[in-house]
């Protein structure tokens, strides 16, 4: 009965090194993910990109004005989370 204890001790053990170590490997995945996304948004081009698809949706819109609202809503809160973050 020894023995197979030992065995299944040690299979458990092998089992949790490959659990952390695959959580390990996630975590750094999507910490590299959230920060590529960051600077990302943080691109003079990017910022530019949703200003001008907002102004285009806002100028065939038969309701330009709040399109126009709702686009610059938009630039000034990609533009503020990404200050504070």
């Amino acid at each position: 009965m020894n023995i197979f204890f030992k065995s299944n001790m040690k299979d458990i053990a092998q089992k949790e090194h490959a659990y952390f170590s695959q959580k390990h490997h996630a975590d750094v995945a999507l910490t590299q993910a959230k920060r590529q996304c960051k600077l990302m948004m943080g691109k003079p081009e990017t910022l530019l990109g949703i200003a001008t698809l907002g102004a285009y949706k806002g100028a065939v819109d038969a309701k330009p004005k709040a399109k126009r609202n709702q686009a610059l809503m938009a630039i000034s809160r990609t533009a503020l989370l990404s200050l504070f973050q």
